[in-house]
């Protein structure tokens, strides 16, 4: 049984509910922890479709291709940039993206103004090893 917690966490931390071989040619959305200067974010839309990847879930395999994606930004009350108030401004932000087979793509949100408005960022883009 507690082989199977530790099995089923890790799936979970890598994203990986794909057996061996189901990733082969496919993209990753990955949402782990941001760079200090943007603030973290979860995918909640694919291509016009609600995802609900959990909490402990950071990636998401994709296929090739132009994707509208709709994420969240993971901010609350105590979040400042600088002089940028950030209150909430959690309402989804959608952005289409064209990602390539064998790529991982490190997705965030960035504040785009003082009043807190923001918008979904590629802040690194790298091979899948």
């Amino acid at each position: 049984m507690r082989k199977l917690i530790i099995l089923l966490a890790a799936l979970a931390a890598t994203g990986g509910a794909w057996a061996e071989g189901d990733s082969e040619g496919k993209a990753i959305l990955d949402f782990a922890v941001p760079p200090n200067e943007l603030y973290p974010a979860r995918l909640v839309g694919l291509d016009g479709k609600n995802i609900d990847m959990g909490a402990m879930r950071t990636s998401y395999w994709v296929e090739p291709g132009e994707h509208q994606i709709t994420v969240t930004a993971l901010i609350d009350d105590s979040m400042q940039v600088g002089t940028i108030d950030i209150q909430k401004k959690t309402d989804p932000g959608t952005v289409t993206i064209t990602v390539e087979a064998g790529k991982r793509y490190m997705i965030a949100a960035q504040a785009t103004d003082k009043k807190g408005d923001w918008q979904p960022v590629i802040w690194k883009e790298e091979v899948v090893k």
